[in-house]
């Protein structure tokens, strides 16, 4: 084995910075996502561009972890989800609003377990997120939980469940026309995991009627699919998946809401938790390198046109 293969066999990262989970501004201004390049992770802001990046929460008082952060449609709160303080169960997240300076800091959530992944409603009335509330066994694994997409009021009340999937369902994102819910789900089959390891469980993105009358299959692939998010037009869905083949890879792929019409928008290094500016034109996302022995990655965009 030659010098140079052995010292990249070797390679190990000495600092693990992730910046992930992008959110832009209704106004286009900044951007907000979660951060550990303060030692923990915290939620931050930055102007649209990445410059002058702060931290806007961060309180141990509060929670630990707090992430997954996305604008109010108003650009006025920000929802997100965190691990509160003094919880016990390794799992336990809940949602909390707080105003876009950082302020006012309210929970939503009250339930043992995983209340994470918050995402509003086009008319900025409800909070969306997926919740294991309903699981049988709460101290079990969590692939094997039951997890549930639900949405609430604003302010916490309300609280509907809108999928049985009695599987891990998560990171719910309603349609701009407020008739769908887009979402990850795990299915019960032959499937490959993030490594492109063979496993009997496939992570797919659905569609899923607010209704209840359907629940579509769009991704429909053995690879491993998910972070689903809307274009503002409601005419194609994002997502990212690992159907290139490589181990710890993941691009952005468009597709109709109704599965049709897929095409790959990236390449290169891992391109996943896509989100879209409110006009469309810029596409945001976490870019980044993995290993099983570290992850680091950072916020990138770039220009984009899906066409009609």
């Amino acid at each position: 084995m030659s010098p140079l293969i052995v010292a990249l066999a070797e390679l190990v990262a000495l600092t693990q910075v992730r910046d992930s989970y992008p959110n832009a501004s209704p106004d286009g201004r900044q951007l907000i996502f979660h951060s550990n390049r303060s030692g923990r992770q915290a939620i931050w802001v930055s102007a649209a561009d990445g410059a002058n990046p702060r931290i806007l929460f961060d309180n141990p008082a509060l929670g630990s972890d707090p992430g997954t952060p996305v604008w109010s449609p108003d650009g006025l709160r920000i929802a997100f989800a965190m691990r509160p303080a003094g919880a016990t169960d390794e799992n336990e997240s809940e949602i909390y609003v707080m105003s876009a300076d950082g302020r006012d800091v309210q929970r939503r959530t009250h339930a043992a377990g995983d209340d994470s992944h918050p995402h509003w409603s086009a008319d900025g009335k409800r909070i969306f997120f997926n919740s294991a509330r309903a699981t049988p066994d709460q101290r079990a694994d969590w692939t094997t939980q039951w997890i549930d997409i639900y949405s609430m009021a604003m302010d916490g009340s309300d609280i509907r469940r809108h999928t049985d999937c009695r599987a891990v369902c998560t990171y719910p994102v309603p349609s701009p026309n407020g008739e769908f819910v887009a979402h990850r789900r795990t299915l019960p089959t032959a499937g490959l995991n993030w490594s492109q390891q063979p496993i009997q469980r496939n992570s797919e993105v659905f569609v899923t009627a607010l209704d209840g009358s359907s629940s579509v299959n769009v991704s429909n692939s053995s690879a491993y699919d998910g972070w689903p998010n809307w274009s503002p037009d409601g005419r194609w869905l994002l997502f990212s998946s690992n159907r290139g083949q490589q181990p710890n890879v993941g691009q952005v792929h468009a597709i109709r809401p109704d599965g049709s019409g897929i095409k790959r928008l990236t390449d290169g290094l891992s391109k996943v938790q896509p989100s879209l500016s409110h006009d469309g034109k810029r596409l945001y996302f976490y870019e980044n390198v993995e290993t099983d022995k570290f992850e680091i990655g950072h916020i990138a965009s770039m220009e984009i046109s899906l066409g009609e």
